[in-house]
């Protein structure tokens, strides 16, 4: 049950990237390139396993600081319009969300011992799954104020993506 629904957030997550790939009043290749990293980890930790979870976590988190520092409004000589803005965060959120959640996948060989921290991977593992639920709704919210039809979808497609993530590991 659980890798099925790895694979069925797969759906949502490219729906998510060809939504940001479709959009062309606005060219946004650095969420572009989250969206196709994140596809990438996700295609790779629910079908393939080639590259170990904890480096497509860490690629994911490098990947967002470098999303919210090239998007920075200090870089930026005009103004951005609120979707703009909304989507970065949207984007540099998500890999984060999705980092945390294939660190919640990653077998027990690959976690920390339990006692390492004081806290078992159990707490961790839920503290993950709430935050990709709250990042779930987030992005349903997101979703009904902003503007355009493919903005929308790109906020309701990745929400849901993380959402079903979080409920594979739940599962």
């Amino acid at each position: 049950m659980n890798e099925a629904l790895h694979v069925w957030a797969l759906v949502p997550a490219a729906a998510s990237a060809c939504c940001v790939a479709a959009d062309r009043r606005r060219v946004r290749v650095p969420e572009l390139a989250a969206s196709v990293i994140m596809l990438l980890a996700m295609v790779d930790a629910a079908l393939l396993g080639i590259v170990p979870r904890p480096y497509w976590a860490a690629l994911l988190i490098v990947g967002a600081v470098g999303l919210a520092a090239l998007r920075s409004p200090r870089r930026r000589h005009r103004p951005r319009s609120d979707d703009d803005a909304l989507m970065t965060v949207h984007a540099a959120l998500g890999l984060v969300a999705m980092a945390a959640l294939l660190l919640a996948m990653a077998p027990a060989s690959a976690a920390a011992p339990a006692h390492a921290h004081g806290v078992g991977a159990g707490g961790t593992t839920g503290l993950f799954v709430v935050a990709s639920i709250a990042y779930g709704a987030w992005s349903a919210i997101a979703a009904q104020r902003a503007h355009g039809r493919l903005v929308r979808a790109q906020f309701g497609a990745m929400g849901l993506a993380t959402v079903v993530m979080a409920a594979a590991i739940v599962v």
